[in-house]
Order: C-alpha cells, then structure tokens, then sequence
C-alpha cells in the first residue's frame, strides 16, 4: 500500500531537511492509513502496541519533495507482525523503516495471539 505523507512546516530542522525523529511518525500515520480499519474493529478486545522500530536514513527530505510511504506485511507470526516502510518519491529514496506490532489483550496486558480474521486482514497488505 502507497500512502502519500503531507509534510508540515514543524517537520523541518534548522538543517532545512526532515528531522531523523519526524520519520517515526510519518511510519505511524502509514500503518494508521493501511491498519487503522482492522485497530478499529478490535479495539474493545486488543491493542497493538509498538515493540521494536527502526530506521534507516538514506536520502535528506527537502521542503520541495513529494513523499510517499510504502508499507508492507513483512511477517505474521502468532502474536505479532512486522511492518517494512519505503519512504520514497519517484526519483528519490529517503528511508526504510521497520517496525514490530504486538496484539495485547486490553484486559490482561500480555500478547494474545492474531485472530484469523486479523491473520487475514493482514496478509492481503503483504
């Protein structure tokens, strides 16, 4: 899935170019765009909690750049999954993220393992 990030102008250094901590959160609002409807349908029962993220800087982003978010289902195990980002435009590769999501029943705060209907959900983003 493709999700085009709107920058904003609190994004920006005094560098001129992107903060390093600005990425996470453009890696938030790419899995809210792609996920947001399956953390909907299962927010009374489970929560999704950020376990391990990551990110590799390659290219500044400049005022003037288009950005797009690519997101994809890296891997479904039985009470997490990972997320892999491309942060890019057509001529440019700024970034890869990653991130692990673990499902926490909201009751017991420990892992619960994936539903098939979330399994599912999951593996038509991949």
């Amino acid at each position: 899935m493709m999700v085009e990030i709107q920058k904003r102008f609190s994004d920006f250094d005094m560098y001129g170019h992107v903060n390093s901590v600005v990425y996470f959160s453009y890696f938030e609002y790419a899995r809210i765009q792609a996920l947001g409807e399956i953390f909907e349908n299962v927010a009374d029962t489970i929560w999704f909690v950020v376990a391990k993220q990551s990110c590799d800087y390659l290219e500044p982003i400049l005022f003037k750049d288009l950005v797009f978010v690519e997101i994809k289902i890296a891997k479904i195990g039985k009470s997490s999954f990972d997320l892999e980002y491309i942060v890019k435009n057509d001529h440019k590769l700024f970034a890869k993220g990653f991130t692990t999501l673990v499902a926490i029943d909201k009751n017991t705060k420990k892992a619960t393992p994936l539903n098939q209907d979330i399994q599912n959900y999951l593996s038509k983003i991949s």
